[in-house]
């Protein structure tokens, strides 16, 4: 199944793809294509996983929130006095969730177009919030996707450690648990989608997480209290991660999954079934857009996480 599913992706257009089913039966994989630098893709390879990145994130706020460092429902103004220009009710909690209601730096045609032309550029995280806010605000409490709600986490996270959400993400979350292969940039826009790690890292954080052993459970219950999300990723959006029942809307809703898809310049789907005995991540070397693809993405996850009936 996970050869016919990266054989049928390539068929598509990506370069390479990469399949890893974690679970009772151990860990399998299967890659076809080659990598971002033209070399034969392998199992071990490093990948971009886009926003599965948040997921991480959130994970190392909450943990913070259990030292007592900051809280969920602290106002931006509390760590970040003068950040933006009308706070109005915007907290860490409605950051990590999409409902503070800002609006994401990338529909602004002109950084668009500049990321698109350059996507390793470095961007200051005062310049990212200077051009959301000149965006039209969304309607506070409902969700919105935006990245720029995760660089105003990273400023948060510094502004109460005093160090580089790097270096804190790695002390507190890839340590810890053996995160060995992965890695954070020192960018601003790195805490939005900038890990690069590998398919078996990414299964065995979301493994430890969705079986209590990265945060405490009250923690955990937190970061899978969902707001509706209404768009094609997710059926809804908790604390830095998605609950997923139909991939993209290609399929019929079941059982949810949990994790999060990454759409960049790679495409990842990361996923863990609730107690966390399941794990699969799918990747392919380019932005998918074929509905082909997609379809296969979506076959492969549920066969793997709902056996008997994906």
């Amino acid at each position: 199944m996970l050869d016919d599913a990266v054989s049928a992706i390539v068929d598509s257009g990506a370069p390479g793809a990469l399949a890893l089913a974690a679970g009772p039966w151990g860990e399998r994989y299967s890659v076809a294509g080659v990598d971002a630098f033209g070399e034969p893709l392998r199992p071990t390879a490093r990948l971009e996983v886009g926003s599965v990145t948040k997921v991480l994130v959130a994970a190392l706020v909450l943990l913070l929130a259990e030292d007592g460092v900051l809280g969920l429902d602290d106002g931006v103004a509390s760590h970040m006095p003068g950040l933006l220009r009308d706070d109005g009710n915007i907290t860490v909690r409605s950051l990590l969730n999409h409902t503070s209601g800002l609006p994401d730096f990338f529909e602004d045609a002109a950084f668009r177009a500049a990321w698109q032309k350059n996507q390793s550029g470095e961007w200051p995280a005062g310049e990212l919030v200077r051009i959301a806010e000149c965006l039209r605000r969304r309607e506070p409490g409902v969700f919105s996707y935006a990245n720029v709600n995760y660089v105003i986490v990273g400023l948060i996270l510094e502004a109460v450690t005093g160090r580089s959400v790097t270096d804190v993400l790695e002390a507190r979350i890839l340590e810890p648990h053996g995160l060995v292969a992965s890695r954070l940039p020192r960018t601003a826009i790195a805490v939005c989608g900038g890990l690069t790690t590998t398919a078996r890292e990414v299964a065995r954080f979301l493994a430890a997480l969705m079986q209590g052993g990265v945060v405490r459970e009250a923690s955990l219950r937190e970061m899978l209290t969902t707001v509706p999300s209404d768009w094609p990723e997710s059926q809804g959006y908790g604390l830095g991660i998605e609950r997923v029942e139909s991939l993209m809307g290609f399929g019929v809703r079941g059982e949810a999954a949990w994790g999060h898809i990454g759409l960049g310049r790679a495409t990842t789907v990361a996923l863990a079934t609730e107690d966390g005995t399941r794990q699969v991540v799918l990747s392919a070397e380019t932005m998918l857009t074929s509905d082909t693809a997609w379809t296969v993405l979506d076959k492969t996850t549920w066969t793997v996480l709902r056996p008997g009936n994906g």
